[in-house]
């Protein structure tokens, strides 16, 4: 009788073992993972982008001579600040300058011959007037004449022509600024209209950006913008549209746009990254939904999210929806379609998670 007692509070142990285990299995299986959610919103009526641009200066100057030659002397290097008409390069002009000597040469013959063959048409003149020659010779001294003043016209316009173009060997600044680009050295030889060199202009910045397609048709001259530098901290700068391209940039498939920096600063150089922010109104029609960058997943279906259908008691499930995207902006991902606006989105943890688990709602 003992025995069959023992066994059966045996038995019963074991039964009870059995029992808890199964009940904390149980209880282990019914914790339920929370998650956080942002309701999927449409933008508003004036909806903000940012898109990246550079630096650069408003006006740039590429020199080069009107002549060919070597070059003789170059009075600038790469960095630095020159004043408009400071002497930048010039060139070798001795040949010029020879020229230019025969030419004033043959000027000042020029000269003895017109004043020899107007005195002569003088004389002869009179003599015609007083029947002493004939008439052909009083017309030959006039012929005379006239080819000799032509002479000197002919060499008078030479001479300005050629002290013209000994100007072309010497370059000057057509801008103050900021030399840079500089490729050639001294006692390089040149061609006429190569350029070797630029100057920027220190005083009008701008920043070249490319704008998509979605966004260029809202955009005008003289619209506003904010402009910030990751270089220049706590800064924002205003500038305003004053160019837009019609043509596509094919390389990048965007439209190129130039914003005039209002308010520079000696800080801004040439080259430096830039965020361009256009608040643009009346988007809504193009762009449908907005959701957090991280609550996009992709697999080999595409891009998904996740989203949470709300139950009783602060739980909901959880469902799986493919979506397809648009562009990511500084709000989050475009979402052309697959939610609609007011579901919830998981923003956290959804590599964690799968379609029609439940889940406790924060």
């Amino acid at each position: 009788m003992h025995s069959k007692l023992k066994s059966a509070f045996v038995l019963f142990s074991v039964l009870a073992f059995f029992s808890c285990s199964q009940e904390k299995k149980a209880q282990e299986k019914e914790i339920i993972r929370p998650v956080k959610y942002v309701q999927a919103f449409e933008p508003e009526n004036t909806y903000s982008r940012s898109f990246s641009g550079v630096s650069q200066s408003g006006r740039i100057s590429r020199l080069s001579f009107r002549v060919g030659g070597k070059i003789e002397k170059i009075n600038v290097k790469e960095g630095d600040k020159v004043n408009e008409n400071f002497l930048i390069a010039e060139l070798d002009d001795s040949d010029a300058q020879l020229e230019y000597e025969k030419i004033l040469a043959s000027l000042n013959k020029a000269k003895v011959y017109k004043k020899t063959a107007e005195s002569n048409l003088e004389r002869l003149k009179s003599l015609y007037e007083n029947n002493n020659i004939s008439l052909n010779e009083y017309e030959t001294a006039k012929d005379n004449f006239a080819n000799a003043n032509a002479s000197l016209l002919a060499d008078i316009r030479n001479a300005e022509l050629k002290e013209k173009e000994l100007g072309y060997y010497k370059l000057f600044a057509p801008l103050s600024g900021i030399v840079s680009n500089k490729s050639a050295e001294e006692g390089e030889n040149i061609n006429a209209g190569q350029s070797f060199l630029e100057i920027q202009s220190f005083d009008k910045m701008e920043i070249s950006a490319g704008i998509p397609e979605i966004y260029i048709g809202y955009l005008k001259q003289g619209d506003m913008a904010e402009i910030e530098f990751n270089s220049i901290k706590n800064k924002i700068f205003n500038g305003k549209v004053t160019e837009i391209s019609y043509s596509l940039d094919k390389e990048s498939s965007t439209y190129p746009l130039k914003i005039e920096i209002l308010d520079p600063t000696k800080s801004i150089r040439p080259g430096m990254p830039a965020d361009i922010k256009f608040s643009f109104k009346n988007l809504s029609s193009k762009i449908n939904m907005m959701v957090p960058i991280h609550s996009v997943g992709e697999d080999s279906s595409g891009n998904f999210v996740y989203i949470v259908k709300p139950q009783s008691d602060g739980f909901g499930i959880i469902e799986k929806r493919n979506v397809k995207t648009g562009e990511i902006t500084d709000r989050g991902f475009e979402i052309k379609n697959g939610i609609k606006s007011g579901e919830l989105v998981v923003t956290a943890g959804i590599s964690k998670l799968s379609s029609g688990l439940k889940v406790r709602i924060e």
